[in-house]
């Protein structure tokens, strides 16, 4: 027998015993799923990677774990799933995904995937490895998408700088914002509903900026700040903005509400590309080209300086947090 194919029987029955220890309470999910187990899922073995994922309700004993972290592997078209605390692969999603980009995850858990190698944008109820759902219509490589608090789905896309509006429960577009630029690069709201887009220009310098649009307008406003690539977008609570600038690499840049000049920079050697924070904006995730998830208390502390949560594939982009920011 090989040695992976002991390392995979020694886990199966590590499981198969832990779970004799008790009753467990009835869990409702599908068959696929592993058995509770009364001790926390070990990480994967080196050169094992798991085929689905383990619901957060399976992870650890009584129904209760921490939470994941969602990573967007556009070089393997792939979702990889994260335990947060640790940074143990929790497993994956393969189905419906082709070179992703941005992810969320809404309030009641849905994975949304902008998949820019198909055009499409595909959601996940928390805990399927294939997609409830898909958006295709007006959609050019979307880059993406978020979800706001009456459940409208928004996709802002690279190909011409626009975000399609879908109402919920439709795969229809309700309506087209468009924006300055002829690329978007990222979007959130703020308390109000007002929504908040980064774009490109397609001049050689890449220059760019933020558009704000009220809820229900396609009007946008747009906000002064001169960036250069911007790549990620977040308003937090008190309407500071946070954005990532790779034509500027290693920079997650602060904007005080209503500044057009940045009040806070925190650097990191290599290209950031996009940001997540959690809900209760007590600490802030950033991806990176080469594979590295960086965090980061919030607000930043004196020091700025980020640490490495974890080591994922090259070729990172999107992130998304099971306990982040929602509408």
């Amino acid at each position: 027998m090989s040695n992976l194919a002991r390392i995979a029987v020694s886990i199966g029955a590590a499981a198969l015993f832990a779970g004799c220890g008790g009753s467990q309470p009835p869990i409702s999910a599908p068959s696929t799923m592993v058995r509770p187990v009364a001790t926390p899922v070990p990480p994967f073995p080196s050169g094992i990677r798991p085929h689905g994922w383990l619901a957060r309700g399976l992870q650890t004993r009584g129904g209760s774990s921490g939470p994941v972290i969602y990573v967007a592997d556009q070089q393997d078209s792939t979702v990889l799933i994260y335990a947060e605390t640790g940074g143990y692969l929790q497993g994956e999603i393969t189905d419906g995904i082709n070179s992703p980009y941005g992810l969320y995850v809404d309030k009641n858990g849905t994975l949304y995937v902008a998949n820019e190698g198909n055009s499409t944008v595909t959601a996940y109820p928390e805990g399927s490895t294939s997609p409830s759902t898909i958006w295709s219509q007006d959609l050019q490589r979307p880059l993406y998408v978020m979800v706001d608090g009456s459940g409208d789905l928004f996709v802002d896309m690279q190909a011409n700088g626009s975000v399609v509006e879908y109402r919920p429960g439709s795969t229809t577009k309700y309506q087209v914002l468009q924006t300055q630029g002829t690329e978007g690069d990222g979007m959130d709201f703020d308390s109000h509903g007002n929504l908040y887009v980064a774009y490109r220009m397609s001049d050689d310098k890449r220059r760019g900026g933020i558009e704000e649009f009220p809820p229900g307008t396609t009007q946008g406003r747009h906000l002064g700040m001169k960036l250069t690539e911007p790549q990620g977008l977040i308003v937090d609570k008190n309407g500071n903005i946070l954005v990532v600038q790779t034509g500027r690499p290693g920079r997650i840049e602060l904007f005080k509400p209503g500044h057009k000049r940045l009040s806070q920079v925190v650097r990191h050697r290599g290209t950031m590309t996009q940001i997540a924070i959690e809900a209760n904006e007590s600490e802030l995730f950033a991806s990176t080209l080469d594979g590295p998830i960086l965090t980061i208390a919030y607000p930043f502390p004196p020091s700025r300086r980020m640490r490495r949560l974890l080591r994922a594939p090259s070729g990172i982009q999107g992130l998304a947090l099971s306990n982040g920011q929602t509408f």
